[in-house]
């Protein structure tokens, strides 16, 4: 996993995931390894953390620690998942 701040939340990605911050507009987009988007994440007007997966995901939210943890499915249970 690696992890990259995104305001004052932790992003804890899966290794192979990248992601990409626009901090004028507070977003972040998650590309896989073949750039195919993977999703969107950002920081609404009252400053809410809002999340919009477009692919099959893993995700932890510790609100405490305000760490956001993102895993493909497959990572999680194994290519037998449907």
């Amino acid at each position: 996993m690696k992890k990259i701040t995104f305001f004052d939340w932790t992003i804890q990605l899966q290794a192979d995931l990248t992601a990409i911050t626009d901090h004028h507009e507070k977003k972040m987009v998650i590309l896989e390894p073949s750039i195919e988007l993977n999703g969107v994440i950002w920081i609404d007007e009252n400053n809410e953390l809002q999340i919009k997966p477009t692919w099959d995901c893993v995700i932890t939210i510790d609100p405490t620690n305000k760490t956001l943890t993102i895993r493909q499915t497959e990572e999680v249970f194994g290519e037998v998942y449907e």
